[in-house]
């Protein structure tokens, strides 16, 4: 009898396989070695090719065989789709049956998405009285700011679409305050056309100097370019920025003359601002957050007071994240701060022939700040207790930035407190 064995036979059709396993052994039929057997075992293979043993031979063509696994994925996921094409159309169903029994005509003011299953889950979540954003801020085209080597950041030039947001407190309806904002080529806010040969009154600062939610025209930059038809008004402002920027910018002028008028914006919050505080960071990154927007990777101004009051600069990272315990530290001294600030002043009031003003705006009044200024700079007071009413308003309640009737108190402060140059 022979040794237990396994022969297979293995024959293709394009490329398929098929296989017959033949054995003898022990605990199976014997069959006998030898040409008989050799014969036998390919006619075998030849009617299994034929389909002899079980019906139809294969087809000409690869059978495409899927692992269970590889099936149960593939159904699951047609499963999904279909399922939400289904939940789709009855979202937008609902939607539309809501639209029509509220005769609601601008729905994109009120659902933003195409998906009706994501606006519903939207209104799902403000009943079950999650919070959403008060105010919904946009810029079109955007982005606004760009990087900047010298300043961390400024606005490209072009014409911009600033627009706020929100739900009206009575009618549930969502409503929008849009303005215009144009930048020009040298980065300066456009507040009037140029008039070749006049004198120029250069104007540095923050967003309530640029003026936020403003037109052009109505900033007090423009107002007074307005009311001074023989003299230029120059911009230079920005949301974020401080006197550091305005030294960056002020020193990169060319040919200020003395019949030029210097007018440095200044609120009390500007100290933070220009030795890049860790309380200021903190702050960028919480309102960041609060408007769901992530930290840009822009490299802020840092000034420092040297030898003999002079300003010097180094930058830094403006996003936590990457300054290690930066933020955790305290602040510097208010009297470090302060002399930094009075360094920046001066630094300008020291290089031009232009009659330099401070314009304090915010805050509170700042003695130790007063007392550090170089004798040629000019103070000008347009503090809450520097008016005799009230004259602050706001952008229309959608932001909290001085609106056109304090941009026009500012110019009248200014236009009374200059003492203008003659030609």
């Amino acid at each position: 009898m022979a040794d237990p064995a396994r022969f297979e036979l293995t024959t293709s059709a394009f490329g398929g396989q098929r296989s017959i396993q033949l054995s003898y052994g022990s605990g199976g039929r014997n069959i006998p070695e030898g040409p008989g057997w050799r014969k036998s075992a390919a006619k075998c293979a030849a009617k299994s090719a034929t389909g002899g043993f079980d019906g139809p031979a294969a087809p000409a063509f690869v059978q495409f065989r899927m692992s269970p696994r590889a099936r149960t994925v593939l159904y699951s996921a047609l499963t999904v789709l279909i399922g939400a094409a289904v939940l789709e159309i009855g979202a937008s169903w609902l939607m539309l049956v809501y639209y029509r029994a509220e005769h609601v005509r601008d729905f994109q003011t009120l659902d933003g998405s195409y998906s009706s299953l994501v606006n519903l889950a939207h209104r799902a979540v403000r009943l079950a009285g999650a919070p959403t954003p008060a105010v919904v801020e946009e810029t079109q085209p955007s982005p606004f700011f760009r990087p900047d080597p010298l300043l961390g950041y400024s606005a490209a030039r072009g014409t911009y679409t600033h627009s706020w947001s929100r739900r009206n407190a009575t009618s549930g309806q969502w409503e929008t305050f849009r303005t215009r904002v144009t930048i020009n080529p040298d980065g300066t806010r456009w507040v009037g056309g140029e008039r070749p040969g006049k004198p120029t009154v250069h104007i540095f600062g923050d967003s309530w100097v640029f003026g936020t939610g403003v037109p052009d025209e109505l900033t007090f930059a423009g107002r007074l370019y307005q009311a001074l038809p023989d003299r230029n008004v120059r911009l230079s402002a920005l949301g974020g920025w401080a006197l550091g920027q305005a030294v960056l910018n002020f020193d990169r002028l060319t040919g200020v003359g003395p019949q030029d008028v210097v007018v440095l914006g200044y609120a009390g919050y500007y100290d933070v601002r220009h030795v890049v505080a860790p309380s200021r960071l903190r702050e960028i990154a919480t309102w960041l957050d609060a408007i769901g927007q992530p930290i840009p990777a822009f490299r802020l101004p840092k000034a420092a007071r040297g030898a003999e009051g002079a300003v010097t600069f180094s930058y830094l990272d403006q996003r936590c994240a990457m300054l290690g315990d930066y933020c955790r530290r305290p602040d510097p001294p208010a009297s470090e701060m302060t002399a930094v600030t009075a360094a920046l002043v001066n630094h300008i009031a020291a290089r031009t022939p232009a009659k330099v003003y401070l314009l304090h705006f915010a805050g509170a009044p700042d003695e130790a700040l007063y007392r550090q200024l170089d004798p040629k700079v000019g103070l000008i007071g347009a503090l809450r207790g520097d008016f005799g009413s009230v004259v602050q308003d706001d952008i229309m309640g959608f932001d909290g930035h001085p609106g056109p009737y304090w941009h026009y108190a500012i110019s009248r402060k200014l236009l009374e407190s200059i003492a203008w140059p003659g030609p």
